[in-house]
């Protein structure tokens, strides 16, 4: 039977530039459907299973950013990518930060680029569609974990205005609550930031630490305490070790990708962030589907399975899709969203690939290293070529676990 054709939604006000698509892509193997604007684009979405959205920024009425808005909003599972010019640039930086796309194309486009761009989007989407058969019925099961910790949701309204709010406003509200003050303030104080003198006031603590940084360990700290405060666990998961190995793996990650002599200051912090929450899926597993976690517990055993396939096998999903999915709900950056995603297929990731990398390598050599508790029982191994991109050798990884175990303590 042959595989089913994918289908491609462009919207774009211009004609020229979706008769020049059409042109483009006349040969290729998949659907093609052309909008002339936002509200014809919606309407085609409605009639028809769409794998990946291609939308202009600049069109009049409902421009590209508010109609992609909208496409997340009600079709998560959609690839999204911007076609944008030069001169949306900012607006379509801030979009891409918000998860509204995962993808930017210049426009005007080179030919074959713009082919690659489509083949890896819908390759990613395949990959989707085969890993969320059950996640809708999932989603049905976790409405007690999508309202956003208050603290967080304070946060996120300060971000989204970080030009005009001052520091010394966001310390306000974070003061008010007295356990995400003492964590930022025992991060902001631990050898893995470096700071010679002892960091004794949030507002300090904010300045050192970062907005990425800052917005994880939120999210982390508030998920953890509201599972503490859960009886016993029916799944004998062990989230104490649990939660050692997410901070393990956001410290290995931030190790890792510092070795990138290129790599920007910013994306060093947010791969401690990424490798912090990257398994935000199992909590969700943990917290609202533990009859079902437990099956996969108990099939990852018996079976010597990786825990994503044992999901797979039992939930027809995975954690990373779950984590996704609430990412997304919770507005959280592009590059949360694309770690949480892809941290165990990083190869699929065409965005913040060091980052996804990073937290890649760091989720494994964290559990080789036996920091924590996963929830594996079978481990896979590190490959060379991922530790040789990090500048790694097998011979630097006793020194290398030292060093996570010296920050984590």
């Amino acid at each position: 039977m042959d595989k089913e054709r994918q289908t491609i939604l462009f919207v774009d006000d211009e004609q020229n530039v979706l008769n020049s698509l059409k042109r483009l892509l006349y040969d290729e193997a998949w659907n093609l459907l052309f909008a002339d604007g936002g509200n014809k684009g919606i309407d085609l979405l409605k009639e028809h299973k769409v794998d990946l959205v291609i939308s202009d920024v600049r069109m009049p009425g409902m421009d590209g950013i508010a109609f992609l808005k909208q496409v997340k909003e009600f079709y998560p599972h959609i690839i999204r990518i911007f076609l944008s010019g030069y001169a949306d640039r900012t607006a379509v930086v801030q979009a891409l930060s918000e998860g509204c796309a995962q993808q930017l194309l210049p426009k005007p486009w080179k030919d074959e680029e713009l082919r690659e761009v489509i083949r890896g989007a819908l390759l990613q989407a395949d990959e989707l569609k085969k890993k969320s058969k059950g996640l809708q019925k999932i989603i049905n099961s976790i409405s007690s974990l999508r309202a956003m910790p208050q603290t967080y949701l304070e946060i996120k309204k300060c971000f989204a205005h970080i030009d005009t709010v001052s520091i010394e406003s966001l310390a306000e509200i974070i003061e008010q609550d007295t356990s995400v003050s003492a964590e930022l303030l025992r991060w902001a104080n631990s050898a893995l930031f470096g700071q010679m003198h002892k960091v004794d006031t949030v507002e300090r603590a904010l300045m050192i630490l970062g907005i990425d940084i800052v917005e994880g360990l939120v999210v982390s700290h508030s998920i953890f305490s509201s599972m503490s405060s859960v009886p016993q666990s029916l799944t004998d998961f062990d989230l104490k070790g649990f939660q050692t190995h997410s901070l393990a793996c956001g410290i290995t990650a931030k190790l890792l990708i510092s070795k990138i002599s290129h790599e920007e200051p910013k994306n060093i912090d947010r791969a401690f962030t990424a490798g912090l929450l990257h398994d935000l899926g199992k909590l969700v597993e943990e917290l609202c589907l533990a009859d079902a976690f437990k099956r996969v517990l108990d099939t990852a055993r018996q079976k010597k399975l990786l825990l994503v396939d044992a999901e797979y096998e039992v939930l027809e999903t995975t954690h990373e899709e779950i984590g996704r999915h609430l990412a997304e709900w919770w507005s959280m950056p592009a590059f949360l969203i694309n770690a949480i995603r892809w941290h165990h297929k990083p190869e699929l990731c065409k965005t913040d690939i060091d980052i996804v990398k990073s937290v890649h390598v760091a989720n494994v050599l964290v559990q080789q290293f036996n920091l924590g508790t996963s929830g594996n029982f079978r481990l896979s191994e590190a490959d060379p070529a991922s530790l040789k991109y990090f500048d790694i050798t097998e011979e630097d990884l006793p020194a290398f676990k030292e060093s996570i175990i010296y920050y984590l303590t």
